[in-house]
């Protein structure tokens, strides 16, 4: 089975029903909500396999946190850079690029006992997924009206979680049974089932790409002149699609990239994000340490901790989607359903956080900890939209990319701080605690300035006004 193409047979079909190609969008869906799973499961193996890694390549607390650091060294760059040349290479060639290099880089790690190896193979894993959220998004918005963007998005982002639900208890149980190395090679073949996947399926981009509008325009406008001799419902149909194509135009007026860059919505929106990113980068590279180290976990009991931790931050992640894009699609300002919805989720994060550490009872500190470091993880899809609503389509990719590349800074610090103050506390409790406290004060100060800063409506309706109107 392959994507059927839209051409001008079809459009006005399409128009009518006032999404282009559904079947073809939720298939497209959920073949990038697995591209998702793969990546975050390539995350999550180095926190699963941190014990026997570090004891094969002797490394302390605060080494490991260097290796763990060393991912996000070109993550950044390349989210930009990709993001850039997703503006005129095929979305879907890109994808397949990303998910190429992920299982080369990891082959080192099937025999590899070179420190250097170890830290050149992840770098190039970060280089290869640093742009693999940005770039699916703007893969997925070429098949969604903006209005309904918000759910497919936190699909795509639940995949992040789903990834490291179905990792974590299943890589344990290899790295138990079979060695830390052939967790690894799982990785490597679930990288390429997914490539053989989406080049059966995937076979073309999106209706609502910066080439389609041109398309679509072109197919409103037959359309048009046929409907002056033929009946109503012709007339309808043409109406209809002419409307979706003069949606796509409007995105298509171009904007200085520093007045996208610089204005609130995009700024308040990427801080809420590289806050968020902290604590990601700390759950994926230490959690499954702190719950042994910290809580006395052995691990498999780890393992399957770690998945309800991601359980639970599904559920929020969807769950956020969901109420965003009802809101949206009753007339709720985005300022509101996408904005002030990210803000809250970040801040009510980072209060809970800062609850947990100082909270004694161990029990009550763990379930606060655990819901305060996903809570803010929702803001990752909500910020992909946000980005998109502001973003005209033809700079759509290098905007995402941009933004995932900020956002991400925090993967170089997050990993490196937790393993100094580790390494320097009392005890590892201590460190820990300590790690945590800078996160909850991190996203309790940024969901302030988000308040703030964030009004979409407002941004949009400037960056589509030439300068000086």
């Amino acid at each position: 089975m392959s994507v059927i193409p839209v051409t001008n047979s079809n459009a006005a079909d399409a128009g009518a029903r006032g999404l282009w190609g559904s079947r073809q969008a939720w298939l497209v869906t959920g073949l990038l909500f697995g591209f998702m799973l793969v990546n975050f499961a390539d995350k999550a193996v180095l926190g699963l396999a941190a014990k026997p890694m570090s004891a094969a390549f002797d490394l302390d607390a605060a080494s490991y946190g260097h290796v763990a650091s060393a991912f996000y060294l070109l993550f950044s760059v390349s989210a930009i850079g990709v993001g850039t040349l997703a503006n005129r290479v095929p979305t879907r060639w890109l994808l397949v690029a990303l998910a190429l290099t992920w299982s080369v880089a990891q082959l080192p790690m099937l025999w590899t006992s070179s420190f250097g190896l170890l830290v050149a193979s992840r770098v190039l894993l970060g280089a290869a997924e640093g742009p693999a959220f940005g770039l699916a998004n703007h893969a997925l918005q070429k098949w969604f009206v903006d209005e309904k963007r918000q759910i497919p998005s936190s699909v795509v982002a639940l995949g992040a979680s789903v990834g490291t639900i179905v990792a974590a208890p299943v890589l344990a149980w290899v790295i138990v049974h079979a060695g830390w190395r052939q967790g690894y090679l799982v990785l490597i073949l679930a990288g390429v089932v997914w490539i053989g996947l989406w080049l059966a399926f995937v076979r073309q981009e999106g209706p609502y790409g910066a080439t389609s509008s041109a398309s679509a325009t072109s197919s409103a406008s037959a359309t048009s002149s046929a409907s002056a001799t033929s009946s109503g419902s012709a007339t309808s149909s043409a109406s209809a699609v002419a409307t979706a194509a003069a949606g796509t135009a409007v995105e298509e007026a171009r904007a200085g990239y520093r007045r996208i860059l610089t204005c609130g919505t995009f700024v308040g929106s990427t801080l809420l994000g590289f806050a968020a990113y902290f604590g990601l980068a700390l759950s994926v590279t230490w959690l499954p340490r702190f719950l042994q180290e910290g809580r006395g976990f052995s691990l498999t009991a780890a393992g399957t901790a770690v998945a309800v931790f991601w359980a639970v931050g599904g559920v929020m992640t969807l769950g956020a989607g969901i109420v965003s894009q009802q809101l949206t699609v009753r007339g709720v300002s985005t300022t509101w359903s996408r904005g002030m919805l990210s803000v809250a989720m970040v801040g009510v994060g980072g209060l809970l956080t800062v609850a947990g550490v100082l909270v004694d009872d161990p029990g009550v500190s763990l379930v606060l900890l655990v819901v305060g470091l996903t809570a803010p993880g929702s803001v990752f899809a909500l910020g992909q939209t946000l980005a998109g609503q502001i973003s005209p389509v033809r700079q759509r990719g290098t905007v995402l990319g941009v933004g995932v590349a900020i956002s991400t800074l925090a993967g170089m610090v997050a990993p490196t701080v937790m393993g100094h103050l580790v390494q320097s506390a009392p005890t590892a409790l201590d460190g820990y605690n300590r790690g945590y406290l800078v996160l909850g004060f991190a996203c309790i100060g940024a969901a302030l300035v988000g308040a703030v800063l964030i009004r979409p409506v407002r941004d949009a309706a400037r960056l589509r006004r030439p300068v000086g109107a």
